[in-house]
């Protein structure tokens, strides 16, 4: 909602609302053509830009584990963790990508559920939802509708201003391009200047269907929900996004990660002994690099930490069976070859926090901050990745490496500003004053028709009116 609200106020008009809508496409580190001039991170948050089929980044071990800082906890409490745990056990519920239909006819295109009025009129943001769009971005998961179109290039000859448009939005079943979105028909318009920056962009614009249709991963890429507004589930695109990236027959030659060590299955008493240490299997060291299929599914632990320290209670060890393609000869390269391997966790690989943020985004100041995709692997250059997409370095396929340090661990921080209004000014526009305000909202946990909790934990209902309305 923000990329839709900077352009409105680019234009001079007053935007108190607006809308979003998502499909199935796909998130990577920016590729060098990518430029803000052309609409491409334009305020300098989004996590990546939209990729090509076969530039897919992803997820490659099949657990990552969760917890909570002593910020997320102070400020929201233990009601928080349960709307964080609610979003969890939705991503949870997602099938292997093998045991999804064809047609993906079983799940929903529209996944917002009834408006809770009280929490609409109260401003405040559901908690839950956020959290669940924001996991599915560092999934890999993009926007939809906001790359339906994008441009490529823009290029001035002859005094003519020339824009190429592509698309970055696939259909989750047959995987050509679409301008289609969880039923929802969009077009667009070429818009320059706007603001941040000047830039040019094509605006999508929805031409039929519902608008509620908005994909869960919209919200994290430049979309956003209503206050009031909340997830029950996934949408269609959703899953077909994640089947497309999970699928077994989506071979990418890939690197395990560094913390990954080979299990000794001849004995179940057989200790592990730690990395470059002979076992009784002979090493403990895997086959690294190899082509691998998708991992089908994620499965999300939570894992406990010191609720004043922030630091993991005991280390956890997640195994599972590696199936990858024999890398060692030509004959071995076609067969599947299993390995049981395992991963130590010490720090949680994702890491819920809070923290008063500045404010850096139109129209409602950020909501939260996560990290971006500078620190994921580009794996193009690897053997046997350059089949799809033709010969040649591209932006992808490529990684999105689990956790081995802190400073690679995907952190969230939600904001705690708390109740607050918004006034600015533009080239022909002054709103500051109290009545021209927007109020900014809060974080909430709700249904249709309870509101569950408000934040931070303790605030009541009561007070956030008076807080807000002045009652």
């Amino acid at each position: 909602m923000r990329r839709f609200i900077q352009k409105l106020l680019a234009l001079g008009v007053v935007v108190t609302l607006a809308t979003s809508a998502s499909a199935f496409s796909l998130m990577g580190p920016f590729a060098t053509w990518q430029t803000a001039a052309i609409g491409y991170n334009p305020t300098g948050i989004d996590v990546g830009g939209p990729m090509n089929l076969g530039e897919d980044y992803r997820v490659t071990v099949p657990v990552l584990n969760y917890g909570f800082d002593p910020t997320f906890l102070n400020f929201f409490g233990s009601n928080g963790v349960v709307a964080i745990e609610a979003a969890m056990a939705i991503l949870n519920a997602v099938p292997a990508a093998s045991a999804m239909s064809t047609s993906l006819a079983e799940f929903p295109q529209q996944a917002i559920g009834p408006a809770n009025a009280t929490a609409a009129s109260l401003q405040v943001r559901d908690l839950k939802s956020a959290a669940m769009s924001t996991v599915l971005g560092q999934l890999g998961l993009a926007s939809p509708e906001r790359w339906t179109y994008t441009l490529r290039d823009r290029a001035i000859i002859v005094n003519t201003t020339n824009y190429t448009v592509i698309q970055r939005n696939f259909d989750p079943v047959n995987w050509r391009p679409t301008n289609v979105v969880n039923g929802v028909l969009y077009t667009y318009n070429v818009t320059e200047p706007l603001l941040p920056g000047n830039y040019a962009d094509a605006l999508e614009t929805r031409v039929s269907g519902n608008i509620n249709n908005v994909s869960v991963s919209s919200v994290d890429d430049g979309g956003g929900l209503l206050f009031g507004q909340f997830f029950t589930s996934l949408t269609r695109d959703d899953y077909g996004a994640l089947r497309y990236l999970l699928r077994f027959n989506n071979v990418h030659t890939e690197t395990l990660p560094a913390n990954i060590t080979l299990v000794d299955t001849s004995s179940p008493y057989a200790p592990f002994l730690g990395t470059n240490i002979t076992n009784l299997a002979g090493t403990n060291i895997p086959v690294a690099t190899a082509r691998r299929p998708g991992i089908q599914r994620v499965q999300f632990n939570p894992i406990p930490l010191d609720s004043l320290l922030g630091v993991t209670i005991r280390a956890i060890t997640n195994q599972y069976v590696d199936t990858y393609y024999d890398p060692s000869n030509a004959v071995s390269s076609l067969i599947q070859t299993n390995q049981t391997v395992q991963r130590v966790i010490t720090i949680p690989d994702i890491l819920f926090t809070a923290a008063d943020l500045p404010f850096t985004a139109l129209p409602s100041g950020d909501t939260l901050t996560r990290p971006t995709s500078t620190r994921w692997v580009n794996n193009a250059a690897l053997p046997g990745n350059t089949a799809f997409v033709g010969t040649g370095i591209t932006s992808g396929p490529g990684v999105i490496p689990a956790a081995v340090s802190n400073a690679t661990a995907i952190v969230i921080t939600f904001n705690t500003l708390g109740p607050s209004r918004l006034n600015f000014s533009s080239a022909g526009a002054r709103f500051l004053d109290e009545r021209s305000a927007t109020l900014n909202g809060v974080w909430g946990y709700f249904d249709a028709t309870t509101i569950y909790s408000v934040f931070p934990d303790g605030l009541t209902i009561q007070d956030l009116e008076r807080q807000l309305l002045g009652r």
